[in-house]
């Protein structure tokens, strides 16, 4: 009998060495606590209603995550399906629930002036980093992994070949994300600033001369305090990104398609899903915003 746990292995083990070592911690991670009413079951012996009921009682995720678990599951039923133990894979018959984009909050002009100054109170890389988020949009693990050979200063232009997590420096998440992004003036200062500094490999690191693994330190211990004792909204570093996106396009400093390469998007629907779309929804506080972007 192939039941679904030992189908489940089979997945991650035929796709271990294709997937980068993020997703397939990201997937076993969910095979060991998402199906634990699966686990035992005879693979034939699980039909579209089994699935709808487990569906069904998850409410601790949103959206996103539930359209994760069924796409792996899909993945483990696919495989005994292209080993003939079933016939048809019945999540054909189980619909992916709708996902909306996400509402974003960009920090005004206003903000990031505030919120770079104010990071002066603690240290030069807490400011490097939230220049490099606000002005470029590179996620944070993609900031930590920069390299000092993959600024280009002749161009003005940043190289992103890779990303840093807790599995260390690897190539980005996609293909789009290794990319260039274009040095803009306000960001230029900031750049050369931390270039002056005498670091042998990469563009940020501790005092012992090494690259940060996650920027823990950065958002528990400078991040959080900063905007309370600014006084501004807390949001996700993540939101820095946002900024980014809607204050190019407001300025008119890039097309959305550029825009979706800068980000590392493989297409330009998240550009107008998001942020053409809040743009529309918010002209006239951008009308009196701060010009930081330039």
């Amino acid at each position: 009998m192939m039941t679904f746990q030992k189908c489940a292995s089979l997945y991650l083990e035929l796709n271990e060495d294709e997937w980068k070592p993020s997703y397939f911690d990201k997937n076993r991670r969910i095979i060991n606590k998402r199906f634990d009413e699966f686990q035992n079951m005879n693979i034939k012996d699980i039909r579209a209603s089994h699935i709808k009921l487990w569906y069904k009682k998850i409410d601790t995720v949103g959206n996103k995550s539930k359209r994760n678990y069924l796409s792996v599951l899909k993945g483990i039923l696919d495989v005994a399906l292209e080993d003939e133990i079933i016939d048809k894979n019945p999540m054909v018959h189980v619909a992916l629930p709708k996902y909306h984009a996400p509402r974003i909050k960009p920090f005004t002009s206003d903000d990031v002036q505030r919120i770079l100054k104010g990071a002066e109170d603690y240290n030069f890389n807490l400011v490097y980093l939230l220049a490099m988020g606000f002005f470029t949009g590179m996620r944070t693990g993609e900031i930590l992994a920069l390299k000092r050979a993959d600024i280009d200063f002749e161009k003005r232009v940043i190289h992103i070949r890779s990303t840093i997590s807790r599995f260390g420096d690897v190539k980005p998440k996609t293909f789009g994300s290794i990319r260039d992004i274009p040095i803009i003036d306000t960001l230029y200062p900031y750049i050369v600033k931390m270039f002056e500094r005498e670091n042998d490999n990469y563009m940020m690191t501790t005092q012992y001369g090494n690259p940060y693994h996650d920027t823990h330190i950065f958002c528990n211990y400078w991040w959080k305090p900063l905007l309370i004792k600014l006084g501004i909204e807390y949001r996700r570093p993540y939101n820095m990104r946002h900024t980014f996106a809607t204050n190019m396009l407001y300025k008119q400093l890039c097309t959305p398609l550029e825009l979706s390469q800068y980000l590392g998007h493989s297409n330009t629907r998240m550009i107008y899903d998001v942020y053409v779309s809040y743009i529309e929804g918010h002209f006239t506080s951008f009308k009196t915003d701060i010009m930081l972007y330039a």
